[in-house]
């Protein structure tokens, strides 16, 4: 996949999260896709809902998006999505996509 592809997928997604990647990726932040390895949604949402609460628990603040994410993670049940990592000012956002790459699930 390549940065304007990932431009593409995050733009039809929408979401503010999503648009910082966009601004980023534009701007030539590095990125990584894991194309050839994808798991179901339900299964990277319970992962990731986990680490949230753990966050929470701990008064951890974080960087990531739990609140747009992982509703949206959630909703694409068990559709196999495959793993992306976006830089952002001072770190980075994973990108959910479809196995297919055309478009994205979810921004953490």
């Amino acid at each position: 996949m390549d940065r304007e592809e990932l431009i593409a997928a995050l733009e039809r997604h929408g979401t503010e999260g999503a648009g910082r990647s966009v601004l980023a990726l534009r701007a030539g932040t590095s990125f990584q896709v894991w194309a050839g390895s994808t798991a179901s949604a339900s299964r990277l949402v319970a992962i990731w809902a986990w680490r949230a609460e753990c966050l929470a628990e701990d008064g951890v603040v974080s960087h990531w998006d739990f609140d747009q994410g992982l509703p949206d993670l959630r909703r694409a049940g068990d559709t196999a999505v495959a793993l992306g990592q976006v830089g952002t000012a001072g770190d980075s956002q994973l990108v959910f996509l479809t196995a297919d790459l055309s478009s994205c699930v979810a921004v953490l």
